[in-house]
């Protein structure tokens, strides 16, 4: 049976940094099919695999969640996978809006795959956010999980860490038998080897609370690569409105390309290979305060020549 991996986690826990480093320490003797689900519908996690890892071949899911608009494209590519009879492993890494219900579902019809213990990544910097804490998406994900994996510990002091875990697990008592601390050493082996001898207990998947699938939605900007955006007045300007819970794209500063990040938690910009255009893409609540359009000017006026 070809096992399949769930690689869960919020909108920039670090599910792609994951994979990445999963690919890293690929067998040699194995191929992998790596199955991104992208929220917008600029592929951005999948450029920056792409540019990262030569290894696994790559399906793209994009412009929806898998668990509504997306779920049928998901379905054809697992079949696809499944039908060519040529991978050893299957890593899928759903939007970070959730779907894990939804894959386990349809990885289920499936007599040829059998399904791993679900890791879900948590930002350790953000367990106490109280903006965070309150998404019921973000409790869902942890309470469906079979791992949890806290990432960006290195952000913080060892007791501060510590003491960030202690209270993770007060809030979430029945996952402390499956908190990892020492992530960056530890992530391989127990993604691959944990519960591996055993069935996955099937007290530990909670069908989550329906989302409403307007909570969220997703905008798209694309900017001739002629043009330059300032990293730090787009990053101030996205500090300055609550309703994004997320941004990622390719900018161009004048100087040279990034890959930009913003994330709850923080904003990092890294060094990438020239593009031909910039590209960014951002995720916001819907409410009645939010205009995105408004928004779109703002993040345009940013643009020089």
């Amino acid at each position: 049976m070809i096992p399949v991996h769930i690689v869960s986690g919020f909108l920039g826990a670090g599910k792609t940094t994951s994979i990445i480093r999963l690919l890293g320490r690929k067998p040699a003797h194995e191929k992998w099919a790596i199955v991104i689900n992208e929220f917008g519908k600029i592929w951005i996690d999948g450029q920056t695999l792409q540019s990262k890892s030569t290894e696994g071949s790559l399906y793209e899911i994009s412009g929806g969640c898998i668990c509504c608009s997306a779920k049928g494209y998901f379905a054809e590519n697992l079949d696809k996978i499944v039908s060519e009879k040529v991978y050893s492993r299957i890593l899928i890494e759903p939007s970070g809006l959730g779907g894990i219900d939804h894959i386990k579902e349809l990885a289920m019809q499936h007599p040829e795959l059998q399904l791993m213990p679900v890791a879900c990544l948590v930002d350790i910097t953000m367990t106490r956010h109280p903006r965070l804490r309150l998404l019921p998406i973000f409790k869902a994900q942890i309470q469906q999980a079979d791992l949890i994996l806290f990432s960006k510990t290195e952000l913080l002091f060892e007791s501060e860490r510590d003491e960030l875990i202690r209270q993770f697990s007060l809030d979430f008592p029945e996952k402390c038998y499956a908190l990892l601390r020492d992530y960056e050493d530890n992530f391989i082996s127990i993604t691959f080897n944990h519960f591996a001898d055993r069935e996955i207990p099937n007290s530990n998947f909670v069908v989550a609370e329906p989302i409403r699938k307007s909570k969220y939605q997703g905008n798209c900007l694309k900017i001739s690569g002629s043009m330059t955006i300032a990293p730090d007045l787009l990053a101030q300007l996205l500090k300055n409105e609550p309703s994004i819970v997320r941004a990622k794209g390719y900018i161009y500063t004048g100087n040279e390309w990034v890959l930009f990040n913003y994330t709850l938690s923080g904003i990092s910009t890294e060094t990438c290979d020239q593009r031909t255009t910039n590209e960014l893409v951002y995720i916001y609540e819907v409410n009645d305060i939010f205009d995105y359009q408004n928004f779109n000017q703002q993040i345009e006026s940013l643009v020089k020549e």
